[in-house]
C-alpha cells in the first residue's frame, strides 16, 4: 500500500516564518516592503531568485496586458453575474478565473506557448512554423493566439512584443506563425495578446505551464474590479428574462 502523507509535516522553500521574522525565499519581508517592487517580488515568490531586468519587465507587461478586457470577456461576465448574487468579491473572482482558464479564453496563451516550444526545437523555425500552421488548418483547428473577435490589430501586442528580454527567439517564432497563418489561410489573421504574452514570457525564461499562472494572476485584479463595481453600482441577481429563453422539446431533439 502507498503510505499516506503525514499532514503534520510540511516542507516549503517559499516563506520561512519564525518568531518576529518572515522571509520570502530568504529575503526579509521588511526589505521587500521598503524597497521591493511588485513584479520583482512576485517573481521571487513564484519562481525563486531575483529576476533580471528583462524578466521583471516581461512579468510587469504580461500582468498589465492580462488585467482586463471589459464586460465582453466571458470570465468577466461570470464574475459579475456571481457578484450580482451578492457573493463576496473573492468568490466572484474565483468563478471568473475558472472561465478564464479555458482554451478558448485565457488558456489559449498556454496553447500558443506549447506550439512555440515545439517550433523552437525544430531545425528551421520558418519551416517549423509553416508545418504547425498547416497541421492545424488541415485538422480544421484554430491556431491559438491569432485572430480576435473585436480587434483587427490587438493594441496589447506591440507592448508585449517590445519587452526588453534579451532572448527574442519565441517572439520571432510568433511572427513567423503569423506570416504562415496569413499565407496558408488567405485571411488577415493577426497575433493577439495570447500569443504575444506567451512568446514574451517564454523569452523571459518561464515554462509553458507558467503562462496561465501569470495571465490568471493578472486577470484576477480586473475581475476583482468588475465584481466590486457590480456590488456597488448594480441591482442584485442578474439573470436572463424568461422570454429570451428558448425551450427545445424532447421530440424536436429526437427529430434533429
Amino acid at each position: 500500500m502507498t503510505p499516506i502523507p503525514d499532514l503534520s509535516s510540511w516542507s516549503t522553500s517559499i516563506t520561512d516564518v519564525k518568531d518576529s521574522s518572515i522571509r520570502y525565499r530568504g529575503v526579509p519581508i521588511e526589505d521587500l516592503i521598503d524597497d521591493g517592487d511588485l513584479a520583482t517580488t512576485l517573481w521571487l515568490v513564484l519562481f525563486g531568485g531575483t529576476p533580471g531586468t528583462g524578466s521583471a519587465d516581461a512579468l510587469r507587461r504580461a500582468l498589465i496586458a492580462a488585467l482586463d478586457h471589459g464586460v465582453s470577456a466571458p470570465s468577466t461576465l461570470v464574475a459579475r453575474v456571481t457578484a450580482s448574487t451578492r457573493s463576496a468579491v473573492p468568490f466572484a473572482v474565483a468563478g471568473g478565473l475558472m472561465a478564464f482558464g479555458g482554451p478558448a479564453h485565457g488558456g489559449a496563451a498556454e496553447g500558443a506557448a506549447n506550439l512555440f516550444v515545439e517550433i523552437a526545437a525544430s531545425d528551421d523555425h520558418e519551416t517549423g512554423a509553416r508545418d504547425v500552421v498547416r497541421r492545424l488548418l488541415d485538422r480544421g483547428e484554430r491556431l491559438p493566439g491569432y485572430g480576435h473577435p473585436y480587434h483587427r490589430r490587438d493594441p496589447r501586442v506591440p507592448g508585449l512584443m517590445g519587452g526588453v528580454a534579451e532572448d527574442r527567439t519565441h517572439r520571432r517564432i510568433a511572427r513567423l506563425c503569423e506570416a504562415a497563418l496569413r499565407a496558408e489561410s488567405g485571411r488577415d489573421l493577426r497575433m493577439n495578446a495570447d500569443a504575444a504574452v506567451a512568446a514574451l514570457l517564454l523569452d523571459a525564461g518561464l515554462g509553458t505551464a507558467d503562462i496561465t499562472l501569470v495571465t490568471g494572476l493578472g486577470r484576477a485584479f480586473g475581475l476583482a474590479a468588475h465584481a466590486r463595481e457590480e456590488l456597488m453600482e448594480e441591482k442584485p441577481f442578474r439573470a436572463p428574462s424568461l422570454d429570451t429563453i428558448r425551450f427545445v422539446s424532447p421530440a424536436k431533439q429526437e427529430e434533429a
